[in-house]
């Protein structure tokens, strides 16, 4: 959407994110001049703020990584089976709950027993038998091996491939590529799915810009011809939108069919795995490896808090609700989060996304060199920034007027957006230096103050108090890395915890410094195109076609 097009108040909420961004530092900058004492009385209650808000965080971590590694032990695919006899099932779990070896593993299963008799399965789907998953996997310039290692996870969980339906979304602008990777990719899977196919998704098509957005709706309305001349129920098809670099854990799609099957809503629902950054953790530097741990931890601390859960990155929802909202939006850039404002909106606030506890794994930002791994960096965080600037204008000129939506739910969800982009922008940037601020621009107004004088000591200590909780992310970081490949050395290891001293600055470098960027870029009315995060692996793995060759001529 240009600017042109749109209403004044829509450009006033566009502008808004920066303009408090702005606000906030000139307002920090001349208050400190003015009135130093008011401002440090206000540092001293901003900083107990973040000190008892990193609390409640890694709480939330802590309780999201528990419940992760418990789920990666229950068997879904029997679960799935087991939903055939619903009270065969429930008996089952009474049975587990007596001889539950933790009384966290009893309570989980306490309360899943408690949801499911709150289900009347009379009047519902629950055999698993009837469910297809609808994979797509969006591409742009991605390797052969960036796509074949994400077809190969589907390929290697433990759900009937013969019930999963692939789409491999090629983009036209990339036709050489995108036919070359193609044909390999389909002598080598196209027997392997119950359909595998793959579609071009045309370029400059109107009403578009170049986004993943429009590439997954080009090749949903595909998939769903396809679906209706198989004579399947949209009623019964999951669709899992995916990052090409999703590697997705064994136990994924089992899940993802129990969660469907026991959901209140299934229809109504978005499915939300932990999305972690992986694939290739051990090959990116410090910087990045540190981006992409946060990134991966707050998806498992909104996961604890489902009220608040929005679609990220890889994601699922039911074929019926993607029809009835016309699938993605294909004019913004963050489709996946969008995807589900869109749904919220269209259900008049009767939607949600709920967390599955099994995780996804994608690539860290990692490209040829150093330097261009971190303008990548840089770029990734600030079209991430921009895409979530996008909803605020979005969901508030669209919700304002639907008179079905509960006006308290209207103002959590607003609220919520509209804090969660503001403290990205500006929280690094005022904890750094807003200690600071009254000491150097107070001048003579200091004299006799001792807490003013004290203030930088104290907000320090406050920030070491909540650095305290870093210890929760070293060691749950450390847990879920894959095993170190055999050609680097323990150093790496002790690398892992080291780099942590780097979180200040990524902080603000890489947390801060591209939301302003963003935010202020849609003031102006600069706005960005797609950016596509460059997918580079270090070699270790061969080349897949090499691989086809190889098997081809065995075959002969």
């Amino acid at each position: 959407m240009t600017s042109h097009k749109k209403t004044k108040t829509y450009r006033f909420l566009e502008m808004a994110p920066a303009l408090a961004t702005w606000l906030t530092f000139a307002g920090a900058a001349v208050l400190s001049y003015l009135t130093p004492t008011v401002v440090a009385f206000y540092i001293i209650l901003f900083d107990l703020y973040w000190v008892l808000k990193a609390i409640n965080t890694a709480m939330h971590l802590l309780s999201s990584f528990i419940k992760l590694r418990l789920h990666a032990r229950y068997d879904w695919w029997q679960r799935c089976s087991m939903l055939l006899d619903i009270e065969d099932y429930k008996r089952q779990l009474r049975r587990d709950i007596m001889t539950g070896a933790s009384r966290r593993s009893r309570n989980d299963l306490k309360q899943e027993l408690v949801r499911l008799d709150r289900l009347d399965f009379s009047h519902r789907l629950h055999d698993f038998r009837k469910i297809y998953h609808l994979v797509i996997l969006p591409t742009y310039k991605e390797s052969l091996t960036v796509l074949d290692s994400s077809i190969r996870s589907i390929l290697d969980s433990d759900f009937p491939t013969k019930q999963i339906f692939f789409v491999l979304a090629t983009e036209e602008r990339d036709r050489l590529r995108a036919e070359d990777h193609s044909e390999i990719l389909r002598q080598r899977y196209g027997d392997k799915f119950f359909r595998f196919e793959t579609v071009m998704h045309p370029d400059g098509l109107p009403g578009e810009i170049k986004a993943k957005g429009a590439n997954l709706t080009y090749a949903g309305r595909f998939a769903l011809k396809a679906v209706g001349e198989l004579k399947i129920s949209i009623d019964h098809v999951i669709v899992s939108a995916f990052d090409s670099d999703t590697v997705v854990s064994s136990n994924y799609f089992s899940y993802l069919t129990y969660a469907f099957l026991t959901a209140e809503k299934p229809h109504r629902t978005s499915y939300q795995p932990m999305p972690v950054y992986n694939n290739n953790i051990w090959d990116a530097p410090a910087i990045t490896r540190i981006v992409a741990i946060a990134n991966s931890f707050w998806q498992m601390v909104e996961a604890s808090r489902p009220d608040r859960l929005v679609t990220f990155s890889s994601h699922a929802l039911s074929l019926r609700a993607l029809v009835e909202v016309d699938f993605w939006p294909v004019d913004v850039i963050s489709d996946d989060s969008q995807i589900f404002w869109r749904c919220w909106l269209h259900y008049h606030g009767d939607y949600r996304t709920i967390p599955i506890f099994t995780t996804v794994s994608l690539d860290a930002m990692l490209d040829v060199t150093y330097v261009k791994t971190l303008i990548g960096q840089y770029k990734q965080k600030r079209r991430w920034a921009w895409g979530n600037s996008e909803n605020i204008p979005y969901l508030v000129t669209n919700s304002v007027h639907d008179h079905l939506i509960p006006w308290w739910k209207k103002l959590i969800y607003i609220e919520r957006m509209v804090e969660g982009y503001y403290f990205w922008a500006t929280a690094s940037i005022m904890i750094a230096s807003l200690g600071w601020l009254p000491l150097i621009l107070g001048g003579d107004r200091l004299v006799g103050s001792v807490l003013l004088f004290n203030l930088p000591f104290l907000t320090r200590f406050m920030m070491q108090v909540a650095t305290v909780f870093l210890i929760f992310s070293v060691y749950i970081n450390l847990v879920m890395i894959p095993p170190r490949p055999k050609n680097y050395s323990r150093w790496r290891t002790f690398n892992m915890v080291l780099q942590w001293v780097f979180v200040p600055v990524v902080s603000i470098f890489f947390g801060s410094a591209p939301a302003i960027d963003a935010q202020t870029r849609m003031m102006f009315g600069r706005y960005l195109g797609f950016w596509v995060t460059p997918k580079t692996r270090l070699g270790r793995i061969e080349n897949p076609a090499l691989i086809f060759q190889k098997e081809r001529k065995r075959d002969v």
